[in-house]
């Protein structure tokens, strides 16, 4: 009981951290394979235990990330950023070598572009949804859960690119819960309507959906972006990549030959 709750923290904590991907935290606690399967047949009983021990490594991960952005936004930013680069890699190689071809590379420019110059735009001259709205919180918890099952693809890094990661932060630290509520049923929603239909995507598209996605990925580090560069902020990215990087090793070293 105890390590259950303690792998459900762990859990918890990778939804919430751009870069970990809840998947590849399964992946490396043995039970990937056996959770996507239960998942498909909403047979969700030999994880009702983990639930609590998510919820507090979710809760962890907020207040401490609040906390960091309230005091040392400059330090969290930078580590943030050095997540986000640093799973890139991961997405785009999980599980094959992929040879050069011209339209996984045209997926990953054209979302590096959408993301950066226009879901990052500072400005938010034009976005599809109200910034923080009802809706913009709807999606971003059906896309954060329905990409967090694939490999490599972190839920929190789906909010950065949504431009919704600061805004759920300060909801879930400030109780709103008309936000939490509508966050709840997007992920609801992605996550047993949408997470197979992804999957089986993925598994027909790997390389464009993999570019895809790192592309954006590229394109959402805008949202990251300091004023300045310092030395700083170069430490804590580099803690950051270090992170990734490690659980990154740990996850190949747990894929099958």
């Amino acid at each position: 009981m105890i390590l259950k709750l303690l792998q459900g923290a762990f859990i918890g904590l990778a939804m919430i951290l751009p870069g970990l991907s809840a998947g590849t935290v399964i992946l490396i606690l043995g039970f990937y394979r056996q959770f996507v399967d239960d998942l498909s047949t909403i047979n969700l009983k030999p994880y009702l235990i983990m639930i609590p021990g998510a919820g507090g490594g979710i809760l962890a991960g907020v207040f401490g990330i609040r906390f960091l952005l309230d005091h040392y936004s400059v330090a969290i930013m930078s580590f943030l950023m050095g997540m986000l680069l640093a799973s890139v890699p991961m997405v785009i190689n999980y599980g094959r070598s992929y040879s050069i071809r011209p339209w996984p590379l045209l997926l990953g420019a054209a979302g590096f572009a959408v993301t950066w110059f226009v879901i990052c735009e500072p400005t938010r001259t034009f976005t599809v949804l109200p910034p923080g709205g009802n809706l913009h919180f709807l999606l971003g918890g059906t896309v954060s859960s329905a990409t967090m099952l694939l490999p490599g693809v972190s839920g929190g890094s789906v909010l950065i690119i949504l431009n919704l990661y600061d805004e759920l932060i300060y909801a879930l630290s400030s109780w709103q819960w008309l936000k939490l509520a509508f966050f709840s049923a997007g992920f609801v929603v992605g996550l047993f309507g949408l997470a197979r239909l992804l999957s089986a995507l993925y598994r027909r598209y790997q390389a464009e959906v993999s570019f895809l996605l790192a592309g954006m990925i590229l394109g959402s580090t805008r949202a990251l972006l300091p004023d300045q560069f310092t030395i700083s902020f170069f430490i804590f990215f580099i803690l950051g990549s270090a992170l990734v990087l490690y659980f990154s090793f740990k996850h190949i070293r747990k894929m099958p030959a």
